[in-house]
């Protein structure tokens, strides 16, 4: 850290800041006092060893809730279900092959808050990190936004499409690719249709674990 140029130093500080500030008990984990949080984020960056043991202690908190929720992700999935379970939480299946088989031991906050709102929907006994501010409601709606943004994006190339049907029906010929190979005229409709089912997976995925599984356990209590 000493080797690092002061803008090095800046920009590690101004990352220190968005994670404190996204997670404010970190402030507390760090040990910040209340006269140094404001000094420290209004005025003058702490000295250079103050950043390394602030960012020290948080890549180490990142490491534990890493670590835990590697252990309870290996009590409910296996690594070949890894693709499977990822549609559910709104994450790569790279990333929780890597963290089950520990490749990955210090993963991003973002990611464990999403892991430990899934985890928690399975097992209720799980119980989130006090700072974790994403709901599952959030964390749904979030996914949904996206699928819907994918879905109109869909939507708009069938209608590109039927255009190209009707010009294959009218010229009585194919289209052609860059490198002059016909494209069968079902291709398009083909494509979409893969991304309407992979859509239609994650829809059905979030909504089993996250809405219907909530609503059977309401019922339950009632």
């Amino acid at each position: 850290m000493q080797n690092l140029t002061e803008k090095q130093i800046k920009n590690q500080w101004t990352e220190i800041k968005k994670e404190i500030k996204n997670r404010p008990l970190l402030a507390f984990l760090t040990g910040i006092t209340l006269d140094q949080w404001n000094s420290y984020m209004l005025y003058t960056p702490p000295p250079v060893s103050e950043v390394e043991r602030i960012r020290e202690v948080i890549r180490e908190d990142r490491t534990s809730k890493t670590s835990r929720i590697a252990k309870a992700l290996g009590e409910i999935i296996g690594y070949r279900e890894a693709k499977q379970y990822a549609k559910k939480i709104g994450i790569s299946d790279t990333s929780i092959r890597d963290i089950i088989e520990g490749k990955k031991i210090t993963a991003g906050y973002q990611l464990i808050d999403k892991l430990e709102i899934f985890i928690n929907a399975i097992n209720p006994e799980f119980e989130l990190s006090i700072e974790n501010s994403l709901t599952k409601e959030q964390l749904v709606c979030d996914e949904f936004i996206e699928i819907a943004s994918d879905i109109r994006q869909i939507s708009n190339d069938l209608l590109r499409e039927a255009m190209n049907i009707i010009e294959v029906g009218r010229k009585m010929a194919v289209q052609e690719n860059y490198l002059g190979e016909p494209i069968h005229p079902c291709r398009g409709l083909e494509l979409s249709i893969e991304g309407l089912n992979e859509l239609k997976d994650r829809v059905s995925s979030l909504f089993e674990v996250y809405i219907n599984a909530n609503d059977k356990n309401n019922k339950e209590l009632n």
